[in-house]
């Protein structure tokens, strides 16, 4: 497939949205939970390992994918597997905020929070293992 072979138009909506989330150059992130609200009533006991973190960082995430592909079809660089695999890392992103907010009540909504930090520390742990790297300071 050529780049003038692709037919985006049906992203156009999408294109529009990602647009409209971009300020100077970044993308404006979600607010934090409002203190009276339920996701803030949430995060309260979690700590550092609030779901709202994880919920505007997947956001971005799911973001910056699409806006990938915006940018590649405006320059005319979408190959026959970009539009697939960027489409793909956003849709996962988007879903995994949701997954989170979607918890049957506020215990279920603090499990997979919780459930989902140890699943990226488990895999940056072993990511240091693989590589015989482990960053410095506190990130």
């Amino acid at each position: 497939m050529s780049t003038r072979d692709f037919n985006g138009a049906y992203l156009l909506p999408l294109f529009a949205e990602i647009e409209q989330a971009r300020g100077d150059g970044a993308y404006r992130p979600l607010p934090a939970p409002a203190p009276a609200s339920s996701l803030a009533t949430d995060d309260a006991p979690l700590g550092p390992y609030a779901a709202s973190h994880l919920i505007r960082t997947s956001y971005t995430a799911g973001l910056a994918h699409a806006d990938a592909l915006r940018r590649l079809t405006v320059a005319g660089e979408v190959d026959p597997t970009s539009p697939w695999t960027l489409l793909r890392g956003a849709l996962e992103n988007f879903a995994t905020g949701l997954w989170l907010l979607d918890g049957t009540g506020r215990a279920e909504r603090r499990r997979r929070a919780l459930s989902l930090w140890d699943e990226d520390m488990r895999n940056r742990h072993q990511h240091e293992l693989d590589t015989g790297h482990t960053p410095s300071g506190g990130g």
